[in-house]
Order: C-alpha cells, then sequence, then structure tokens
C-alpha cells in the first residue's frame, strides 16, 4: 500500500530523472561532451566584444602518423557567431619543431591557402580531406591514435581562439595529390603524404 510519502518521494525522483535526461542544448551528455572538447571561445582580449559568441572550432580531429611520415593533417568545421566575417590566419599545436600551415585542395592538388579561411558572419566552414585543411609539417615524432592536441587558431585581427583536447585518430588519406613528383606544391621533397 502507497502512503502519501512514498508518492511524493517517487514523483521527485521521476522529475530528477527527467531533468538528467537532458541537457541545456537538447543534445545527449555524450555529444555535448564532444563539442566541448573540441570547441573553444576566443579569449576577451582582441577585436571581440562577446568573444565566447565568435568563433568555436568542433568536431575537430587529427590524422595519426607514425614516425615515417614529416606530416598530418587538422580536421573539423568552424563556428562564426558574430556578425562580420572572421579570417583564420594559422595556428599552433604546441611541436617546437613543426611548421604550420593552412592548406587547401585545387584540382586535386594540395598547395597552401593564400589568405587564410575566412568564415562569414553567422556561417561555418568545414575543414576535410580533399578540400581545406590544417597541416603539421616537418614534425618527425610520432603523433598516436588516441593521445589529444591543443591548438591556439590565430585570427586576422590579431586575437587568438584556444581550442583543447582534440582527439587523434586514425584516418584514410583524403582526395588529394601532391603534384608531378608526388610533393605538396610549393614545398620541398622532405614532404609526404598526410
Amino acid at each position: 500500500m502507497f502512503t502519501r510519502g512514498r508518492i511524493a518521494i517517487s514523483a521527485i525522483a521521476i522529475a530528477g530523472l527527467a531533468l538528467a535526461g537532458c541537457s541545456p542544448s537538447g543534445e545527449s551528455a555524450s555529444e555535448s561532451k564532444v563539442n566541448t572538447a573540441t570547441s573553444a571561445a576566443a579569449p576577451s582580449t582582441g577585436a571581440h566584444d562577446n568573444a565566447e559568441d565568435t568563433l568555436t572550432f568542433t568536431d575537430g580531429v587529427v590524422r595519426a602518423k607514425g614516425t615515417d611520415k614529416d606530416m598530418t593533417g587538422i580536421f573539423g568545421v568552424f563556428h562564426n557567431f558574430s556578425d562580420s566575417e572572421v579570417t583564420v590566419v594559422g595556428f599552433k599545436a604546441g611541436f617546437d619543431d613543426a611548421t604550420y600551415e593552412i592548406h587547401e585542395v585545387v584540382d586535386g592538388v594540395m598547395q597552401q591557402k593564400e589568405g587564410g579561411i575566412t568564415i562569414p558572419a553567422g556561417g561555418t566552414h568545414e575543414l576535410k580531406p580533399g578540400g581545406d585543411h590544417m597541416m603539421i609539417l616537418d614534425h618527425k615524432e610520432e603523433i598516436p591514435a588516441g593521445d589529444e592536441i591543443d591548438l591556439v587558431i590565430e585570427l586576422g585581427d590579431g586575437s587568438t581562439v584556444e581550442v583543447d583536447n582534440v582527439p587523434v585518430r586514425t584516418m584514410n588519406s583524403g582526395d588529394e595529390n601532391y603534384g608531378e613528383d608526388g610533393d605538396l606544391v610549393g614545398h620541398s621533397p622532405a614532404h609526404d603524404s598526410h
């Protein structure tokens, strides 16, 4: 037989379970965690008043590489939440020996992207194999699957966006080639496929 106390406790427990199953954005807890791990907001210093609403990088992933290669790619999606365009002009990933470049694929050939990546006001820009992407070059050490790296994204206005814990995963090569001699356009033969 149920008493008023048991009914009240049951109602509170059901309400608590219902609230626990919801995240603020309607995402499941695991989706929310993935987005948090690979997104970041621009710092409050710089040209943006509310920097947290300016630029994020979500679904980020770094292609794993062994010591047999000296470069790899970074992919994901930039989201510009501001009312003006934002240009990504560079990035760093904490490897002292590395060179960092933004690349594009034109007619199947990968090359450095002049002027960086411009994300329109309120828009997005996807970095993907066979398209625009960020490159870590001249890094001889392994970047193994299962690791995470932190990025500092450099914007055209001089501000930066920190992106923590971007996962490293094993990925297939994209739809790009490396010129007639198997090299990146505009780069020395030391670089190989990513």
